[in-house]
Order: structure tokens, then sequence, then C-alpha cells
């Protein structure tokens, strides 16, 4: 996910890894925390696969700090990856739609169209998930449990509205 969101970042703007923390806490501080300790893996697999390119350059202070960009490759893996993500954990499917949704203005407009169908599809088998929960008769749940599930399955409606 953290290639995804860093991807979209430097298709907006060319940044230091201390720049692309302090976007994701602005931008997507409603779903992730970035810290130097994932950033930095990330752009080092992006910038091995031809993603993204660095300019080195000495601070004032005599530091080397490194500018970040996107290469042509990098926009193009950034509309790939938002378009056959596929979520290797279907409960974290809600955090993952949304910053896919939050992401997927850099998609052409037949690019968008498959991306909503492929998220639809996911959140419907979610949702009939969530849906066959609440029914099982050999769960019984307590009535907080109850009203939470039922709070994600509303969140999934909300959701497949959107698209």
């Amino acid at each position: 996910m953290f290639e995804i969101v860093i991807l979209y970042i430097l298709n907006k703007y060319d940044a230091t890894i201390y720049r692309i923390c302090k976007i994701i806490d602005e931008f997507f501080f409603a779903y992730l925390k970035s810290s130097a300790g994932t950033v930095n893996p990330a752009l080092k697999r992006l910038e091995k696969l031809g993603c993204v390119e660095y300019e080195q350059k000495t601070t004032e202070g005599g530091m080397l700090s490194k500018t970040y960009s996107i290469t042509q490759t990098g926009k193009k893996h950034l509309s790939d990856l938002i378009l056959n993500y596929k979520e290797k954990n279907p409960y974290h499917i809600l955090n993952t739609a949304k910053i896919l949704l939050y992401c997927c203005n850099v998609l052409t407009k037949e690019e968008l169209a498959e991306f909503k169908l492929n998220l639809s599809y996911n959140l419907e088998l979610y949702k009939i998930k969530l849906e066959k929960g609440l029914k099982n008769e050999y769960i019984n749940l307590n009535e907080v449990q109850k009203q939470t599930v039922e709070t994600t399955l509303k969140e999934v409606q909300e959701l497949l509205k959107l698209l």
C-alpha cells in the first residue's frame, strides 16, 4: 500500500523522504501512519523497478539529501498497482478501498471504470461475508458485537454507493 501512496505523492510533487512522510501524514492521516522505516524500503524497491529516481544534493549544513521524483515507468506502475490491487487480508479491505479511491484520480476514464468494477466486486464479497456472519445462528453475538458488524456493513454499503 505504501508504494501506491508514495507513487501517488511523487506523481504530484518531487520530495525528500522527510517530505513524503509529512505528506502521507497530512493527506492520508485517516488511513496510514508513515515513518522513514516504512517509506525508505518502499522507495528502494521502487527505485530498483525504475519507478522513481532521485537527485542528491548537499544541504547548507553539509548533509546529503535525496529529492525523489516519479518516472514514466513509475506512472504506469502506479496505474497498474491501483487497477490490479489484491488485498491479501480481506479484513483490511475498507481501509484499502478508501486509500485506492483517494488515489484513483490518476487513472484514465477507461481504467477508472475497470477499477470501480474490481473494487465493487471485492466490496460485494466482503458485504456478503458480513451479512452471513450476522445471520449465522451458531454465532451468538452480543449487542455491541452485532452493532460493530452492522456499522462495518454500513461502511461497505456507503463505499459501494460511491462507486
